[in-house]
């Protein structure tokens, strides 16, 4: 019994302090134990910034600023050698304007752009297309059909052209999505060599499952 009374008494400041100026006015800042952030020294996007003239907070650029690429070759930018590629490696189109036929020397046609082909194809196109790219990935399963890209003989609009196509309309379709808008472009989540190197990988897969896929249609005619 020699601790009831300050305990008691600690209780009830306790509860007093709590919940007994709930709903009162302060000018005050609240004490927050743990803030997580959600107040920042910072302007938002779109929002009003009385330190600029026009009162914007959106700013333009710095007058003579060069754009020098995006986080996905960071360290190209930064690099003391940085690698300069070709207009062709990075559209897909040759100067003429005609696709480009093959998979540029450039991006490198050995084992391992193929396991970073694979790796990648996985991630971003396998759900939708499959495993082995014969247009039997999750999606199918509710309605949808996407390409069989397993079997190069296909025509149709989805690249903007008749098969056979050509590398540079595979990266472009990897890039920027087909013309219908059914599928997106993936340029602002894969870089160009790792775009090319799901092209290298697509054209294993069509050798491996193509021929089969083929022979099958033509058995069963």
């Amino acid at each position: 019994m020699r601790y009831f009374v300050p305990v008691f008494i600690i209780l009830i400041v306790t509860i007093v302090s709590i919940l007994g100026f709930r709903g009162d006015l302060t000018k005050n800042r609240p004490v927050e134990v743990f803030p997580d952030m959600d107040r920042q020294a910072k302007f938002k996007a779109q929002t009003a910034n009385p330190r600029y003239a026009d009162g914007s907070a959106d700013r333009l650029p710095v007058q003579g600023t060069v754009l020098r690429g995006t986080a996905l070759n960071e360290a190209n930018v930064f690099s003391a050698v940085p690698k300069y590629h070709t207009p062709s490696f990075i559209s897909g189109k040759l100067p003429d304007g005609e696709w480009v036929e093959k998979v540029p020397a450039e991006v490198g046609l050995n084992m391992k752009t193929m396991r970073l082909g694979k790796e990648k194809y996985e991630i971003h196109c396998s759900v939708c297309h499959g495993e082995y790219g014969n247009g039997k990935g999750v999606i199918a399963k509710f309605g949808l059909n996407p390409r069989n890209l397993a079997d190069p003989s296909q025509t149709g609009s989805y690249l903007e052209t008749v098969a056979p196509w050509k590398d540079g309309q595979l990266y472009n379709a990897i890039s920027n999505g087909s013309a219908s808008g059914i599928m997106l472009g993936l340029k602002d989540r894969l870089s160009p060599e790792e775009r090319w190197a799901i092209v290298l990988y697509l054209r294993a897969l069509q050798n491996y499952v193509g021929e089969s896929t083929t022979s099958s249609k033509g058995q069963g005619s």
